[in-house]
């Protein structure tokens, strides 16, 4: 009995990708019309014919590849919730079922390169980005991808508002003490988003007339140096409220202010951003900005449907307005 023909042999025919191949065997309209007439008339004269698979409910089921950060320091997993993330980007699809393939954002992703794996038909990227040679195989297999919490002018991205985030931090320490005078902590490890919420950081200080010099805005390469000198030389310059790149940052500034004889919000008002677990874990509850991961996650996933399903071509870049989130850190009670 003569072989099946199967999607990868068309590949290796034409040499190209097996995912390209099998988006045009489903009548993917993402593939351009030369390269789908070619393809098409090879599985023809190879004697292709399409296997009837039973979909389960009638409806298809999708391989999402969910690519995470490679972290070199372990608490930067600290900043989100990914089974979260992953119960929402389910969400955001509705009734399509999900394979959602986890894979860390590294040279060596396997993603697109075991054929168990199976095709991969829409790509997210949380809290990181594509390097050039994936951001060119994706490209290559005409498949969709988003990222979060990014802005990439030449991608489809969901984001949180940082500009918004920072100046409701900002306004909230203005209501609670008119006199406050913020400086900004920011985590030079987390480019590019540390540069956002400074950008938004400055904004907002002009916007609300509070000064923003030179000494306003202190970069840290690690949080190693978030010590009790340095909590101390913040309050010597004539600093009373701190607003720290993410709640990691802002737990890490409340321990060396408590061991440096600084009351939290008494002597200094302290925020973070991101509303991520970490949050709570300070003696007193930090005040932050929702990041509402859950948010990304879904929006991400009702994109991708729109796109694989609906072949819909709609870009997206949408910025997703964070929620203040009161806690015990800014408003002296």
């Amino acid at each position: 009995m003569a072989r099946r023909v199967t999607v990868y042999d068309i590949a290796e025919r034409l040499q190209i990708s097996p995912s390209t191949v099998s988006r045009v065997l489903n009548k993917s309209a993402l593939i351009g019309s030369e390269k789908r007439d070619l393809i098409l008339r090879t599985a023809d004269e190879m004697g292709y014919e399409k296997r009837n698979i039973r979909r389960h409910g009638a409806r298809s089921i999708l391989n999402i590849a969910l690519f995470l950060p490679h972290a070199s320091m372990a608490y930067q997993h600290l900043f989100y919730d990914a089974a979260e993330l992953i119960a929402s980007i389910e969400r955001g699809f509705g009734d399509v079922r999900v394979n959602i393939l986890t894979s860390l954002n590294a040279e060596d992703s396997i993603v697109f390169t075991h054929k168990k794996l199976g095709d991969i038909d829409g790509c997210i990227f949380a809290f990181t980005e594509p390097d050039a040679g994936l951001a060119t195989a994706i490209a290559e297999r005409d498949i969709p991808a988003v990222v979060l919490n990014r802005i990439e002018d030449e991608r489809d991205f969901v984001t949180c508002d940082n500009h918004l985030g920072m100046q409701r931090l900002l306004e909230h320490l203005a209501t609670c003490r008119e006199d406050a005078r913020p400086c900004y902590i920011g985590f030079t490890p987390a480019v590019p988003v540390t540069t956002y919420r400074e950008e938004g950081f400055r904004s907002a200080c002009v916007a609300l007339n509070r000064s923003c010099q030179a000494g306003s805005v202190r970069r840290i390469d690690t949080l190693d140096e978030i010590d009790e000198d340095f909590v101390r030389a913040i309050v010597a310059d004539g600093y009373n409220a701190v607003m720290c790149f993410n709640d990691f940052v802002a737990v890490y500034f409340f321990q060396a202010a408590l061991a440096a004889g600084v009351r939290i919000p008494e002597d200094l008002a302290l925020t973070g951003f991101d509303n991520s677990p970490v949050r709570r874990l300070a003696v007193k509850e930090i005040d932050t900005i929702n990041l509402s991961t859950p948010r990304l996650g879904e929006e991400a996933g009702r994109w991708l449907r729109s796109r694989i399903i609906d072949r819909s071509s709609e870009r997206l870049s949408l910025s997703v307005e964070g929620e203040l989130m009161k806690g015990e850190t800014v408003c002296i009670r």
